[in-house]
């Protein structure tokens, strides 16, 4: 049986999330600085990253144009959007507070330097000569808190609860990521220098996924929508694949309920097995890539309801609140949560 604090395996769950969003949009922000630099148009090639994180709306509410510099502040350095790099900073920072007692000193030394040199750069770190170089410094300071953590987190489920946060987001940004850049790729009119087959294409899409070089060795020289798509879906060598994400969501959450005794999780398990379902029926559909959207769009909804099924399960999150019309059912083959709040007697299983 887990003697875990519910509240720390949410914290936990939410600290690795964080991390791992914090540097898919830091080297985002990077590969796309890089490649629009000195363009005409780039002003208005920022605006995609709106529709990458479904923000147009939340962004129009402060911003009038998306231009270069309003995408670019809205997402580094805007406190009141919970998105921003700074938002992802300063709440990966208040899980690791939370965690103190159970994180080592040199993982809370790494938070919190992390987090005192983002909030003390100058406004000149985000002109558009230093803006590369600021999301350089945030992705390896991210990688260096995702080392850390590796390094130092015993192994026991609290390291599942950090390893579920972190899969989950994973994949959640490679499908956000995959779906607007390939309606990007589709909208491009016949007109455009900008093909099918246009290697500076593939090559922002592949450097904003972390997955250039890993394609290159494993590509024998194809570069076309499919073997990058299949590529970045299916190939569990690549630690950011879709498919090696939920593999290793199955393999936590199962390693949680044989484990550690935690009585929770059927219905997140059935949340797995329908995205290992899904991955299995797209990588036997020959026309994947016609079909793309709403192969991400069953893609990112599964994964909020998995997301959903694992604070119901483990984090003492009432069903009620996640399905208020569904109040009346029960979690199946689970009791875990029920009923219960955030307390310092709370437990897991």
């Amino acid at each position: 049986m887990s003697d875990l604090l519910s509240r720390y395996a949410e914290c936990l769950f939410w600290f690795g999330r964080y991390t791992e969003r914090t540097a898919c949009l830091a080297r985002l922000l990077e590969v796309q600085t890089s490649f629009d630099r000195g363009r005409a148009d780039a002003a208005t090639r920022w605006s995609w990253i709106l529709t990458l994180y479904d923000d147009r709306e939340k962004f129009a509410e402060h911003y009038k144009d998306a231009d270069t510099e309003s995408v670019i502040r809205f997402y580094v350095s805007d406190r009141a959007n919970p998105g921003s790099i700074v938002s992802c900073i300063h709440a990966a920072r208040e899980n690791a507070r939370t965690l103190r007692a159970l994180i080592s000193t040199d993982l809370w030394v790494q938070v919190n330097a992390f987090y005192n040199r983002f909030r003390n750069l100058p406004p000149a770190s985000l002109s558009d000569s230093r803006l590369s170089q600021t999301c350089q410094m945030v992705k390896k300071e991210c990688y260096a808190q995702l080392g850390v953590a590796a390094a130092t987190l015993y192994r026991d489920e609290a390291w599942h609860f950090y390893q579920l946060g972190t899969q989950v987001e994973r994949a959640d940004q490679m499908s956000r990521l995959l779906d607007v850049r390939f309606a990007q790729m589709r909208g491009v009119s016949r007109d455009s220098d900008q093909t099918l087959g246009d290697f500076g294409f593939w090559s922002v899409l592949l450097r904003s996924a972390a997955a250039q070089q890993a394609f290159l060795r494993s590509s024998a020289g194809r570069r076309d929508a499919a073997s990058v798509a299949r590529f970045l879906i299916f190939d569990t060598g690549l630690p950011r694949s879709i498919a090696l994400c939920v593999d290793e969501l199955d393999k936590l959450v199962n390693e949680l309920r044989s484990q550690y005794g935690l009585r929770g999780g059927a219905a997140a398990l059935e949340r797995i097995d329908a995205l290992k379902l899904l991955l299995d029926e797209a990588e036997e559909d020959e026309a994947l890539i016609d079909d793309l959207h709403h192969f991400n769009d069953r893609m990112q909804s599964s994964l909020i309801e998995l997301s959903s099924e694992l604070a119901i399960a483990f984090f003492g999150t009432p069903r009620s609140d996640i399905y208020p019309e569904d109040e009346a059912k029960a979690d199946p083959g689970s009791d875990a949560g029920k009923g219960q709040s955030q307390s310092q007697s709370q437990r897991t299983g």
